[in-house]
Parts: structure tokens; sequence; C-alpha cells
């Protein structure tokens, strides 16, 4: 423990204070947003998003809805016979790139999205491979494994 730390204790044990009441938001809702223009495999999907005084945005809480069909490299479709199933973060590693732009201006970018993603969660702690990240289809390859 550091010398120059203080003491405390956490707030879960504070048993005899009233929690407080968060009146800041009246109300929420999610609104659905299209994309600009029509999708093609050399395009990049592209939203606007326009803002107003009146209403706060919350992009913490921002979904992405994909109806995604896994095909053959020649694009045929997947028969019973053949094992496939998405593993290790599909979401994340569909896009190369991800960013965002607020009023004209570049405010994030990650050109290596999906690596980055990938490394991130092959360094977490082995507890959370194994219990979080699956939630997002990340499980560990281990040599031959994944291999039937």
């Amino acid at each position: 423990m550091d010398s120059r730390a203080c003491p405390c204790v956490s707030s879960a044990y504070d048993l005899f204070n009233v929690n407080p009441i968060q009146l800041s938001t009246e109300e929420s809702s999610y609104t659905e947003i299209f994309p600009v223009a029509s999708l093609s495999d050399k395009t990049p999907i592209e939203f606007y998003v326009s803002g107003s005084g009146e209403h706060y945005l919350d992009l913490a809480h921002t979904l992405l809805h994909l109806q995604v069909k896994i095909k053959k490299k020649n694009g045929t479709a997947i028969g019973n016979p053949d094992q496939v199933a998405p593993i290790n973060y599909l979401l994340h590693t569909l896009f190369s790139e991800c960013s965002v732009t607020l009023n004209d201006k570049q405010v994030s970018s990650q050109a290596n999205y999906a690596y980055r993603c990938i490394f991130d969660a092959l360094l977490s702690p082995r507890a959370v491979q194994e219990s979080m990240l699956t939630s997002g289809l990340f499980y560990k390859d281990v040599a031959s494994k994944h291999d039937s």
C-alpha cells in the first residue's frame, strides 16, 4: 500500500445512508439511424447523427445492430456438413477501421481496430478471458483445439 494513500471503506458497506437519486436526466430513448449511403463491399459504412442543443447524446450506450451471413470463399452458402461458427470477436474483426468525427473534426481513429481488439483480449488476465470476453465470442485458441 502506498504510504501517501488514505484508507477508505467501499460504498457497498454503507448501509445507513440513502442512495443518491439521479435527477439530471428526465427521460431517455433510442433512435434508429440508418447508413448514409447504400452498402457495398468497397464503401465504408457511414452514419450521420445530427446534434441538438436540447438533447444529450450518450455514446457509451450506442448500439450497432448487424445481420451478417457467413459464406464460402466462392460465395455459396454453407451447408450442413460444414462445421463453421463465428468465434473470437466476430463483430470487432468485421471492421478494419473505426473513426468518430464531431463537427467535421476527427476526434478518434483506430486504423488497426481489429488487431487492437484481439491484442487487448489476448493481454487480458485469464479470469477475464474465461468470463467477460466470452460474451463477445472470444475463446483463446489452443493449438488444434478448434480444428475439429
